[in-house]
């Protein structure tokens, strides 16, 4: 079942402007209701975009609240399964793999970093000394001009990641998303 098709944001409500969300079954919701604890409240993919994107529709600064609007019955059904808890939950543990991913992405960077201008210096160390070292002829300055473009090839990738992938707040907004989606206050509710 396409979950995109039956999770709906209701807008009306006398609920303000939280995230309204009316299910037919939980299992638009979560991959899994198996209560071990390494299972439970596993969001669907369709789920966790969803609930991504509504979350910044929302104003910053405020608190983000969720209505779950479930059948009659649905807790009754699974008395073991805290919606809420693995709800927030799977965005908690969301956001300290984006922290983690993001930790490790800037290490990861330094480290090229740090070769690629390694490389660099002795890269433009070699042509100077071809430069000033050897007679000029064509060869030589094919020599010396190869280790500079090797030297600021050395370099491209780590400039690259850091002006495209570390520098932007892309990755911040959407670890702010997912810290806002786990401190909500999330209300399930059956509807008669």
């Amino acid at each position: 079942m396409d979950t995109r098709a039956t999770i709906r944001a209701d807008g009306s409500g006398s609920d303000g402007g939280g995230i309204d969300v009316r299910l037919c079954d939980l299992s638009q919701l979560f991959r899994s209701l198996d209560p071990s604890p390494f299972r439970a409240g596993t969001l669907t993919a369709d789920a966790d975009a969803y609930f991504l994107n509504r979350v910044k529709e929302q104003p910053d600064g405020q608190p983000v609240r969720i209505i779950l609007r479930l059948p009659a019955g649905t807790l009754a059904r699974h008395p073991s399964f805290d919606i809420a808890s693995a709800l927030t939950g799977h965005f908690s543990a969301c956001a300290a793999a984006e922290k983690k991913r993001l930790r490790e992405s800037v290490q990861t960077w330094r480290q090229a970093a740090l070769i690629g201008f390694a490389t660099l210096s002795v890269c433009l160390f070699l042509a100077w000394q071809i430069s000033h070292n050897l007679t000029a002829r064509p060869m030589t300055r094919i020599l010396q001009e190869s280790f500079v473009i090797l030297g600021w090839v050395s370099v491209w990738k780590p400039i690259e990641t850091f002006l495209y992938e570390l520098l932007p707040s892309r990755q911040h907004r959407r670890r702010n998303a997912l810290l806002r989606l786990a401190a909500a206050e999330v209300v399930v509710r059956e509807d008669g």
